[in-house]
């Protein structure tokens, strides 16, 4: 773990942290000058020269001392994250986020907190710069995001990447994150069963733009492993999000889990498009409808024109077992892809989204759940893929 840097007068707080980051504490240094009182700038210089992952701001700084600290720091030294240690009100929390820091501890966190909250921020800035060096030499894990496309609404869309996204969470690799981007009729939160207190359109609000400790704030868990951003409210909430939230977003998200998946509104919107930006995977969804088949076709087509041949390919067929005159087969024909899986028509998929579980928890063992299943361990490398079983779920 990289150095830590205390920005605090307490002695007692300097030892409570090197007694809850153990071996590390020798990476542990006090900061406590006068400077930071009277120049923000030249204080924020200051420690950082002491090339620190993190800096830990109070307790025992002024409030506003502390924000005036975190700002320089965030404008001058982007690559040092920092924590406030302070009493986390709604108005401290919204002045935090302009500011720029990343967590904030209260006054009376015990020891195990404490360490937990710094180390994962200082693991997080080791995650990136071991990241920004890879890019240059051998290749390095990241995030599958993977983005689910369907040319028009009904088609099935939502139950697969609800689904998909615990399925993943279930398998223990990581945490899930699924965002939710059919902005002005997402449905994710009632499949999930899911009364969220934030969604992607509050966090559109957010002044400052949107930061690291800021989405944390507004993502909405459900288990310990999938977390999720919901829908704005209302249609004309969604008008208000804008791409480079999207983009942003999903590069946050990158930094702390290991899958993505993103739900998606019917056809190619700009939304849709600033996501597969990101995206290690695309998958196609359809019926075997005519309509449905040619308006995937066109979708696929203009994907190809924009230039998105990046990402991995996968094709979803939904109600597989319709007989309406085109097979599977026909529509891998038509489309240009072979399909990956066939999800066959079920009652229980209808019955699982009204009542807010997913159908690979609400019927594990039913062929739709078995189908969704499937689907989630494309997405896992070869070697972790599960021997084939029924998934134990936890909520």
């Amino acid at each position: 773990m990289s150095g830590i840097v205390l920005a605090t007068t307490s002695l007692a707080f300097e030892q409570r942290a090197r007694r809850a980051l153990g071996s590390a504490n020798g990476e542990v240094t006090r900061y406590d000058s006068e400077v930071m009182y009277l120049d923000a700038v030249a204080a924020a210089k200051d420690m950082a020269s002491r090339n620190p992952a993190v800096v830990v701001i109070g307790p025992n700084v002024a409030v506003d001392a502390a924000l005036g600290l975190a700002q320089a720091l965030d404008e001058e030294h982007p690559e040092i994250e920092v924590v406030l240690v302070a009493d986390p009100t709604p108005d401290l929390w919204e002045a935090a986020l302009r500011a720029g820091v990343r967590d904030v501890l209260t006054p009376d966190a015990d020891d195990a907190q404490i360490g937990r909250v710094i180390e994962r921020i200082a693991e997080g800035v080791q995650r990136r710069l071991h990241n920004l060096v890879a890019e240059t030499g051998a290749q390095h894990d990241k995030a599958r995001v993977v983005c689910v496309i369907a040319p028009k609404g009904g088609t099935g869309k939502t139950a697969l990447t609800t689904n998909v996204a615990v399925a993943l969470a279930a398998e223990g690799n990581g945490k899930v994150a699924l965002l939710d981007l059919d902005l002005q009729f997402g449905d994710v939160q009632s499949g999930l069963g899911l009364e969220p207190e934030h969604t992607i359109g509050d966090l559109a609000k957010v002044q400052g733009g949107v930061t690291a400790t800021a989405l944390k704030v507004f993502l909405t868990p459900r288990g310990d492993k999938l977390h999720v951003l919901c829908a704005p409210e209302t249609p004309g909430e969604g008008e208000e999000v804008r791409d480079a939230t999207v983009d942003r977003v999903v590069r946050l998200l990158e930094d702390d889990f290991s899958h993505i998946v993103v739900d998606t509104s019917a056809g190619l919107t700009e939304a849709t498009l600033a996501a597969m930006e990101h995206a290690t995977d695309l998958v196609f969804m359809c019926d075997l409808s005519v309509s449905s088949l040619q308006g995937l076709r066109k979708v696929i087509e203009t994907i190809d024109i924009l230039g998105f041949d990046r990402a991995r390919r996968h094709f979803v067929v939904n109600r597989s077992d319709a007989k309406i005159g085109i097979s599977p087969a026909e529509a891998a024909d038509l489309v240009g892809l072979a399909v990956d899986v066939e999800v066959p028509y079920s009652r229980a998929v209808a019955l699982s989204m009204n009542h807010g579980q997913p159908v690979v928890e609400a019927a594990p063992k039913s062929p739709a759940a078995r189908a969704y299943v499937k689907a989630a361990q494309l997405f896992l490398p070869e070697d972790k893929r599960p021997a084939p079983r029924f998934l134990s779920f936890r909520r």
